[in-house]
């Protein structure tokens, strides 16, 4: 089963070398720069993800008729929890870009707008996507 400390650690490492970017203006002077971050948030997030699901699946148990492929249903059952848990949290941070632009108007004018539109929110969402899922096919097995 997958640690909450991997997950854990891997969003507090995120979100420093987040903070380090907005101050030093990255997101800006480096055009791939966002498409990482994106990517190993939705990654880290995968890791937490998991470890719910892990702690989750010890706890309840599902009864009904066994089937052949029983197995490759729970497999996807955890990919699609996986993949919620990413998307809910990169939903949020969606959000969260674009109240902070709103309402924190210094800021925005001194470090720059963090949300740049839909086509932002989509490519964002999609990199979230792409790093749960390298995380889920490369942990699943090992955790």
């Amino acid at each position: 089963m997958m640690k909450f400390r991997y997950g854990f650690l891997g969003i507090g490492i995120v979100l420093l070398v987040h903070a380090v970017a907005v101050f030093h203006g990255l997101y800006y002077q480096i055009s791939w720069f966002d498409v990482m971050m994106h990517f190993l948030g939705g990654y880290v997030i995968a890791l937490l993800g998991m470890a719910l699901y892990g702690w989750v699946s010890e706890r309840v148990s599902i009864q009904g008729k066994r089937v052949d492929g029983a197995g490759r249903a729970l497999v996807l059952l955890e990919g699609v929890f996986v993949l919620g848990v990413v998307l809910a949290v990169g939903v949020a941070w969606e959000w969260y870009e674009f109240l902070f632009d709103q309402f924190a108007m210094r800021i925005v004018a001194e470090f720059g707008q963090a949300q740049m539109g839909l086509p932002d929110t989509m490519d964002d969402l999609l990199n979230d996507s792409l790093g749960a899922l390298v995380a889920w096919l490369s942990w699943r097995k090992i955790a």
